[in-house]
């Protein structure tokens, strides 16, 4: 591993470090403002269905995308 690589594997880890720090203070001062304003459980509900929401994102659309890939390929193919 070259400096340079190393040096920018460094500030990859530190970037998403960072990235995770103000992640997860945005979604606890969100989640302490809404549950100021609408109560707890409903807070819990919005912060579990964006956290659910977020992590399932890719799949769906990496899913989405598989199944029309194989619609276009099928529509090329003769005598579809």
């Amino acid at each position: 591993m070259t400096p340079q690589t190393c040096h920018r594997h460094r500030d990859l880890e530190r970037d998403q470090g960072l990235a995770l720090t103000l992640a997860a203070l945005l979604l606890t001062g969100s989640a302490l403002l809404v549950s100021c304003w609408v109560g707890p459980l409903a807070t819990f509900a919005a912060t579990a269905v964006l956290i659910v929401a977020a992590y399932a994102a890719p799949g769906l659309a990496r899913r989405l995308a598989i199944r029309r890939a194989v619609r276009e390929l099928l529509r090329s193919l003769p005598g579809a």
